[in-house]
């Protein structure tokens, strides 16, 4: 039996490929022996082509997207050298909409399957791979007939990676910049009854987290509805990703979605520009207003995690307009705020319209914007380094006290993050650096350089945004002093003074006296932060009970009478 190899090349090792499980179920009749292969884009090419190498397979199929396409295409002649008589077929939205150029520049290609591949991929090994046409496009029946994806054996390997799921195909919006507007991604459900008995499936494997992949979870309400109340009544620790439109959300939805156990969800909602001509411009239909108070009742259920996104570089978004989408969605508090940059990919509208815009692009995936008729490469280079800023105070959650209180003292939250993007250029500091230190200590040299009366305060908020998110139970040494050391010693013997049988009761909280060996003690120096985080006279413990980490504030009146 002739043997195919399934190959995927993921962007992280905790990510795994829908795709090639969808193609492996489709064919699982044909005479040929499947088996999947999940790599990453940050293994050599050498340790590639030897893995593909030691499966000897008769047909190579590759998946290819933005973020794989220029290894895949290092690989390809490669490949033959070492496996002259593999078939090779790529599949995926990379080459699907550029097919005639892969084939001419790369004749080791054999094949490529265009669009959704079950169907192409199964006349291919029903026919032996002899076919005339190099690229197939066949199209797929309705989704609800494609079979189920996943088996009981592709558990051990997808063991700790991200399990994904699409219970509909196509998307209801037509966005220019996005593959899925276009006119032959039909949108198709799946039916309730199958979604339902396929989550059930894939719960029971105690998977961490769940990715539907649909591109617009909600735009069927009452099948969004459904389905989010049957994993709310689910018994499971399971958590459940969804990409949603916050404009499309009723009050029958929050009534829903504020029963989630918390964690259960994370949404992600594509905010993308807050400007009303922007959004015409990419074909959107966006109400800003409806969508943020949307936004709002979400975040304030304090159940969802919430992850908002924005794309730069749009046409026709000037450098000010860019600014004012960055500062709305900003406001906004979500737990994760992703500023991305327009991707112009083959196939879609926005790539059409490139020259209409005066767009300017990499050749290469993924096709990055370079600059627009609106909008500079200077000025794009700058949002990059605050982008870099961003992930690392804001969405990395280590830094959330210290960057609200600097952010208070400028109009608008780009205002700070561009001052702060100035100070790491004009000092030299590498701006990519994730040590946790070392970034507390650029704080206090800012704090120094613009906002000298406030150093006092960024060093009780750093200890504070440490207490919180570190895992020790000590103070970095450039933020040690003797109050902390005065805490550590009365609070830690007084919560021991309170152990009976090996545990602590304080505040109506329990914990284990164990518990005292990693806990966290802090005395902050300034009024005013004393004043803000209800610490006047009182120390701070952080301590971990049932495995969360909680505040107690003991009034001093009772350690010392």
């Amino acid at each position: 039996m002739k043997k195919v190899l399934l190959l995927a090349l993921n962007a992280r090792f905790t990510h795994s490929n829908l795709a090639l499980h969808c193609l492996r179920t489709s064919a699982v009749n044909t005479n040929y022996e499947i088996s999947i292969k999940e790599l990453t884009i940050n293994q050599q090419s050498l340790e590639i082509i030897t893995e593909i190498y030691q499966n000897s397979p008769d047909v190579l199929a590759i998946s290819v997207y933005i973020w794989n396409s220029q290894i895949v295409q290092k690989i390809l002649p490669e490949i033959k050298k070492v496996l002259p008589k593999c078939k090779i077929v790529l599949g995926g939205p990379e080459v699907s909409y550029n097919s005639e150029d892969w084939i001419k520049n790369f004749p080791e290609i054999d094949f490529i399957i265009r669009g959704h591949g079950e169907t192409g991929f199964k006349f291919l090994l029903e026919n032996n791979l002899t076919s005339n046409m190099k690229i197939i496009h066949i199209q797929n029946p309705h989704f609800n007939e494609i079979d189920f994806p996943y088996c009981n054996d592709d558990f051990t390997e997808l063991a700790g990676k991200y399990l994904y799921y699409e219970s509909s195909r196509g998307c209801s919006f037509r966005c220019s910049y996005c593959l899925s507007s276009r006119s032959d991604q039909k949108l198709e459900y799946r039916s309730l009854e199958k979604v339902k008995t396929e989550l059930t499936y894939l719960i029971s494997k105690k998977p961490k987290i769940v990715k539907f992949v649909d591109r617009t979870f909600n735009a069927n309400k009452v099948f969004a509805r459904e389905v989010w109340q049957f994993l709310i009544d689910f018994d499971t620790d399971t958590k459940f990703h969804f990409e949603i439109f916050p404009g499309l959300l009723e009050e029958q939805d929050f009534a829903i979605l504020s029963a989630a156990p918390e964690d259960r969800f994370q949404f992600e909602i594509g905010i993308q520009s807050v400007n009303p001509h922007v959004v015409k411009t990419i074909d959107r239909n966006d109400n800003w207003l409806i969508s943020k108070d949307n936004i709002k009742k979400l975040i304030d259920l304090k159940n969802i995690h919430i992850h908002t996104d924005m794309i730069v570089g749009l046409p026709s978004e000037n450098f000010s307009e860019l600014q004012h989408s960055f500062n709305e969605i900003y406001a906004l508090k979500s737990d994760h705020f992703q500023l991305g940059f327009l991707k112009v990919i083959p196939g879609t509208k926005i790539r059409e319209q490139a020259d209409k815009f005066n767009i300017k692009y990499t050749h290469t995936p993924p096709y990055h914007v370079l600059s627009t008729s609106e909008i500079t490469f200077d000025e794009l280079s700058d949002i990059k380094n605050i982008e870099l800023l961003l992930n690392k105070y804001y969405n990395s959650g280590k830094y959330l006290s210290v960057t609200d209180f600097l952010c208070s003292f400028y109009d608008v939250p780009y205002d700070f993050y561009n001052v702060l993007r100035r100070y790491y250029e004009e000092n030299e500091i590498d701006i990519a650096n994730p040590n946790w230190q070392q970034n507390a200590k650029i704080f206090i040299e800012f704090g120094k350089q613009n906002h000298p009366e406030l150093v006092q305060q960024i060093r009780d908020r750093l200890r504070w945004d440490w207490c919180k998110t570190a895992n020790s139970h000590y103070f970095p040494d450039f933020l040690q002093n003797d109050k902390l050391k005065q805490a550590k010693e009365l609070g830690y013997r007084f919560l021991k003074n309170l152990s009976e049988q090996d545990t602590i009761i304080f505040d109506e909280h329990s914990f284990k006296l164990s518990a005292l060996k990693s806990a966290v003690f802090f005395l902050p120096e300034s009024a005013e932060f004393s004043s803000e985080f209800d610490l006047e006279n009182k120390i701070a413990v952080f301590i971990k009970e049932s495995g969360k980490k909680v505040v107690l504030r003991i009034p001093m009146e009772k350690i010392v009478p």
